[in-house]
């Protein structure tokens, strides 16, 4: 009678344990270490990201990247039939950029997404020349009278970043495609000017602050991109 008891308690215990294992089984939560990288080509030049899941179905990521882009050919612009103005810009847009993307439904790709830059070039430069004379309303100017004019508009080093899209930070499978449309927040632009030649010889320093004042709403810069994103684990 003793065996039998011993039989019936070892074959409840190995049926507690195994009902114990089915009910709450433990599996690693590989959704949390998902990665991929995403290449967003628009408006404001090409990025590139680093993604990470930080919650299961990866319903929130944390992305890091940089983009880049530059423009600095000189083109003329023409003053009357015979004068020609070179301006030669400074534009470049380069953001080391961190933030997080949220999905808020279990269902679709629509996301949010914000976070915060750092631009090593917070300044849009154009040297204006000419290498003949100008023509202003039967006033002429030689190229000495004009000399050179260095405009400058210069934004804060952070800045903001907030967007919406359509695309999966991590893809269901090994590539995805989305759209994301959003804004830089840069602050109030701070205007300089540096000049030789006639200009010398007026008052428009004066008018800098109105002029920074006319400039203070574009603090934004809006940003459409398409997205390309390559999961970096198997799926």
């Amino acid at each position: 009678m003793s065996h039998l008891v011993r039989v019936c308690y070892l074959f409840l215990f190995v049926l507690s344990t195994w009902s114990i294992g089915r009910a709450a089984p433990v599996y690693p939560d590989s959704s949390r270490r998902a990665q991929s990288v995403s290449l967003h080509l628009g408006t404001t030049g090409p990025r590139l990201f680093y993604n990470h899941a930080l919650l299961p179905a990866h319903r929130l990521s944390v992305r890091a990247g940089v983009q880049y882009i530059a423009y600095r050919q000189p083109f003329q612009v023409a003053v009357s039939k015979e004068s020609n103005l070179t301006l030669s810009p400074d534009f470049m847009i380069g953001v080391v950029q961190a933030g997080l993307v949220w999905r808020p439904f279990k269902r679709g790709s629509f996301f949010v997404t914000g976070g915060a830059g750092y631009t090593w070039h917070p300044n849009l430069n154009v040297v204006m020349t000419t290498d003949n004379k100008l023509d202003l309303d039967g006033i002429e100017l030689t190229p000495e009278d004009v000399g050179t004019v260095n405009l400058g508009l210069r934004w804060h080093s952070v800045v903001g970043y907030a967007g919406l899209g359509f695309g999966r930070t991590i893809p269901r499978r090994r590539v995805g495609v989305g759209v994301e449309l959003g804004v830089f927040y840069l602050g109030r632009p701070r205007v300089s000017l540096d000049y030789s030649g006639f200009l010398e010889t007026t008052t428009i320093d004066e008018q800098i602050p109105r002029v920074e004042q006319n400039l203070a709403g574009y603090r934004y810069l809006p940003s459409l991109n398409v997205t390309v994103t390559y999961r970096l684990n198997r799926p």
